[in-house]
């Protein structure tokens, strides 16, 4: 029998590239390529002046000095490169790239404009990069109601949709989808009318004082989250758009990646339901935000990042440069919080340990028929 091909974006750029988007509409996986796009580091290369270029002639300036820039994925200058040699991206033109990034206000924010002939404009967020402070901006979303991202993807919306006329999109992955979700949320109610379709891949839902204030938003209807089955990111927070489960080939964390997401021609390979490492995941994850404090919270964020601290990097790849003697340094800071700070991280980190262990014992139980019937009856 033979083994089943298992194809993704990269697959999906060759097969369907020589098809412009006059013959074949925006679809979802034309959203998950774009909101992608917004990685490929464009630092000098496009301002947010309203100037535009091509994707292929982005990819040009790109590819010049492309070994001295930052790329979050090794699969990305592939995506980027197979973009610009196609029918259908290669003369999208692409502008208002946003770049911001301050260490002080733990800020982390880059965003692009794609526009598409009779369609409308795409507005590519990026998600968490490899920078120390992108991932505590993430953790700040446990306990703030607003991130300094989410008010610049707002800033960025109504900037860009000033400048731009027509249909609009957004989307993103990770945090992006976040941001993506956000923008459409909150911007004013003009613009939420342009809005035709919000794509969030395996991005963090809202603050729950957040998410129980939008019911009425015009743009709610067309919000969709994709996440894999195992997603632990995507299952953070509240959420009240559609969910859907599609299939990744990784396993666990891993799953967070895009290119592992299965596609079949131009649709996600669905799955049937999460599995129970998310489940797990999800529970954890939701008793740690009920049975901590907001402000235990922020403590137990502000501890870890002062211990990551010690190790003097910027990127997660400085910290994983010398992993051995960078984990010497967070432990012996560790070992040298005073006593209410040891006790929160104690406490943190046991009601994350009680929730796994009820949670994997709930999983096992389940699926053994007597212990069942005996609940039942």
């Amino acid at each position: 029998m033979a083994k089943k091909e298992i194809t993704n974006i990269i697959d999906y750029l060759i097969w369907r590239g020589d098809l412009s988007f006059a013959v074949d509409h925006l679809n979802e996986i034309d959203a998950l390529i774009f909101s992608r796009f917004s990685y490929m580091d464009m630092k000098s290369i496009l301002e947010n002046d309203g100037q535009s270029l091509t994707i292929r002639e982005a990819y040009d300036i790109y590819h010049a000095v492309e070994e001295s820039r930052p790329k979050y994925a090794p699969q990305d200058p592939e995506l980027f490169k197979l973009m610009a040699q196609s029918t259908r991206y290669g003369d999208l033109r692409i502008s208002f790239h946003e770049f911001l990034y301050d260490e002080d206000d733990v800020e982390q924010f880059s965003a692009v404009a794609i526009s598409i002939p009779d369609i409308g404009h795409f507005l590519s967020f990026r998600g968490t990069d490899n920078t120390i402070n992108g991932w505590k901006e993430d953790l700040l979303m446990t306990f703030d109601e607003q991130v300094p991202s989410q008010l610049d993807a707002l800033h960025y919306i109504e900037h860009v949709a000033s400048k731009l006329e027509g249909d609009l999109f957004l989307g993103g992955h990770s945090k992006g989808g976040n941001l993506a979700v956000y923008a459409a949320l909150f911007c004013d109610e003009a613009i939420a009318k342009r809005i035709k379709g919000v794509f969030s891949f395996d991005g963090p839902g809202l603050h729950k004082n957040v998410s129980a204030a939008i019911e009425d938003k015009i743009a709610l209807p067309y919000i969709a989250t994709y996440m894999p089955q195992s997603s632990i990111f995507g299952k953070m927070l509240t959420h009240r758009e559609l969910q859907i489960v599609v299939n990744s080939n990784a396993s666990g964390v891993m799953q967070h990646d895009i290119y592992t997401w299965e596609v079949i021609r131009k649709d996600f390979v669905l799955a049937t339901e999460d599995t129970s490492t998310s489940r797990i995941f999800d529970q954890a994850f939701h008793d740690y935000l009920a049975k901590l404090s907001k402000q235990d919270r922020k403590e137990v964020v502000n501890v870890i990042f002062d211990a990551i601290g010690q190790c003097d990097a910027e990127t997660m790849e400085d910290l994983t440069k010398n992993l051995a003697g960078n984990m010497i340094k967070v432990v012996k800071h560790m070992s040298s919080l005073d006593d209410h700070e040891g006790k929160l991280i104690k406490d943190a980190l046991g009601v994350l340990g009680d929730s796994i262990r009820d949670g994997v014992i709930e999983e096992i139980t389940s699926h053994i028929p007597f212990i069942n019937k005996k609940d039942e009856e």
